[in-house]
Order: C-alpha cells, then structure tokens, then sequence
C-alpha cells in the first residue's frame, strides 16, 4: 500500500484523524485531506512521516502545546522535514479546585473568554491557509486540539451532534495515550494532580462548550467577531474547508 492510499492511521500517534466528511448543514460537508488533528507527533515512525509529507501533503503544522513543553518534549521527526512549524500555544488545564466533572468544561470556556488566549489566533491562521493541508495537535490531542478543532467547525457550520461525535470519538484513544504518558515525567505528573476524568473525553464536557458558546457569547460567528475575526475571514474559512454534500 503506498503512503497516498493507506488509511489515516498513523503508529507513533494515537489520536489522529481528518476531520472531512462532518456535516455543515443539509448540503455542505468539511472537506476532506486539509484539516487534521493529533496527538503528540514527538514520536512518529519513518513511515508516519513519509504518510503525513508525501502522502497527504501536510503543509503546516500548528503545535497548540506551550513554548516550555514544545521545546523539552519537541517537535519529534517533522522538524527535518520541510512542513512549515507554528507554535500557537493554548495553555494547558491547570490543577482546579472545582469538581471533577467541570474542570475540563471551565478551561475550554476560560479560553473563549480570555483576552491572552492564541484561540483567535489558531482561527485566522486555519482560515488563511483553508483549502490547504493543516495538522494541528497538542499532546493528548483532546483538549486544547478539541478546543481550537471546535470552534473552527463551529464557525463551517458544522452540527453540534457531528462536533461532538468527533470529540468522543478521542475516548477510545485516550488508554494507549495515558499508558504512554506515564513514562513521559511532564504529562505523569500532571495525571497524578488531577482527578481521572481530565483524561477522558465526555459528551458532556463537549455539549457544554457549545451551550457557553451561544448562551455567552452569541455562537461562534459572534466570539470570532469580538475577536476581530471579521466575516470576510469567517466567509474565506468556509469556502476553502467546505463542500457540497
């Protein structure tokens, strides 16, 4: 099988995956081969290489990690590679006192709230390069990947059941994913802080972001708007990630 034609599936990431194919409405669907999202690619085979650059034709890839976990953890094999490299840092979930059923939901909505967050950013850089092959990842590829993955469907339209159907879908991946953390010190330590369902990807915690989107901020268009993300840009995001059904 040649790396053009292989599924996308990929031996040194667990939780990667196109996101073409989801619904926008009756008649649209995202586009598929432009928009990836991953887990950590630290540590890819030869072949996951060769299947991300000569197979599917990655461009850039958007590393939503932060500065210090980008650079000691690093950018594994892509970085011999000629794909363009954006560190768009989303802070990661901190230790919370709240209950453990609402962490994950409090820092996806802290973001859509916060001044500082890259969350804009990570919209408009998607939105420039639309149409052309995008990778982006964190180091679960579940929550800060979830996050920016769903407000960029929000914005194509994208209906809130396939949305969460794409998150959930992170669950069954989540295992191999904590099994290796557990020998990486940075990400053991942390599963250690927190309570169990921080590493798990519930339909809750999804339907609740979408619900803050419009309940707190008038749906997505409105939260890219007082982003100063402006229509145009919205407009220029859907015609280069959607097509017809």
């Amino acid at each position: 099988m040649t790396s053009a034609s292989r599924p996308h599936q990929l031996a040194g990431a667990f939780n990667f995956r196109d996101l073409g194919g989801l619904r926008a409405g009756p008649d649209r669907v995202v586009r598929g081969g432009v928009l990836f999202r991953s887990d950590t690619l630290q540590v890819l085979t030869p072949d996951d290489v060769t299947h991300l650059v000569d197979g599917l034709g990655i461009e850039l890839i958007v590393d939503l990690r932060i500065g210090p976990e980008a650079v000691t953890e690093g950018r594994g094999p892509m970085a011999e590679t000629p794909v363009s490299y954006l560190n768009a840092p989303l802070r990661d979930l901190p230790i919370s006192d709240l209950p453990a059923g609402e962490q994950s939901l409090a820092f996806y909505l802290e973001h859509l709230s916060s001044p500082s967050s890259t969350l804009s950013t990570v919209v408009r850089i998607v939105g420039a390069m639309a149409g052309r092959p995008i990778l982006l990842h964190c180091a679960a590829g579940k929550d800060r990947t979830g996050l920016a993955t769903a407000i960029l469907l929000s914005l194509l339209g994208v209906d809130d059941d396939e949305i969460t159907a794409d998150y959930v879908r992170s669950e069954a991946n989540m295992p191999r994913i904590m099994e290796r953390f557990r020998g990486w010190p940075r990400y053991r330590d942390h599963m250690a802080a927190v309570p169990p369902e921080v590493y798990q990807a519930r339909e809750y915690t999804i339907r609740g972001f979408l619900h803050g989107l419009r309940e707190t901020h008038g749906g997505a268009a409105a939260w890219a708007r007082s982003r100063g993300i402006g229509d145009a840009e919205t407009g220029r995001l859907r015609a280069g990630l959607l097509v017809p059904a």
